[in-house]
């Protein structure tokens, strides 16, 4: 178990999503992480896991990564590394969890939410390290399984 909480079962299908929806974004990212990869321990996680979110929450994606590959991809997402990155990557460090626009995945979100029709700012995607302060809580496996 995690220091920071136990990880639980989120909804089977995110709240606010068909399963045609679930479906479509699951194969999406699920590719790009292998073609990446970064493995295929991904999950939505927070409030639409949980099933409290509220009209305009926003849809966060985690991909779970152990602790070798977080500071493989630290240290390439930041090598050049100077002043604000500096401090971006020593956030990272600290909370486990790379962003998508350091962890190179800011296309991949931009595409999810053209395929659920949000706003772009509202699909956050995250490498996250296992055992880290945002593994936890409410997680709904993103499985490219359900048919729709």
């Amino acid at each position: 178990m995690s220091p920071f909480g136990p990880v639980r079962a989120g909804l089977e299908i995110p709240q606010g999503l068909s399963g045609a929806q679930f479906d479509r974004i699951s194969g999406r990212v699920r590719n790009a992480a292998s073609s990446m990869g970064l493995g295929d321990d991904i999950f939505v996680m927070g409030s639409r896991a949980g099933g409290n979110a509220k009209t305009g929450s926003d849809l966060d994606i985690g991909i779970r990564v152990t602790q070798e590959q977080f500071d493989d991809l630290i240290a390439s997402s930041f090598a050049n590394a100077k002043n604000a990155p500096a401090a971006t990557m020593e956030v990272a460090i600290r909370d486990g969890r790379i962003q998508a626009g350091e962890a190179g995945l800011s296309r991949l979100g931009r595409l999810v939410a053209k395929d659920l029709s949000f706003p772009t700012n509202k699909v956050q995607i995250s490498v996250i390290r296992a055992g880290g302060v945002f593994d936890n809580g409410p997680q709904s496996a993103l499985v490219y399984t359900l048919g729709f």
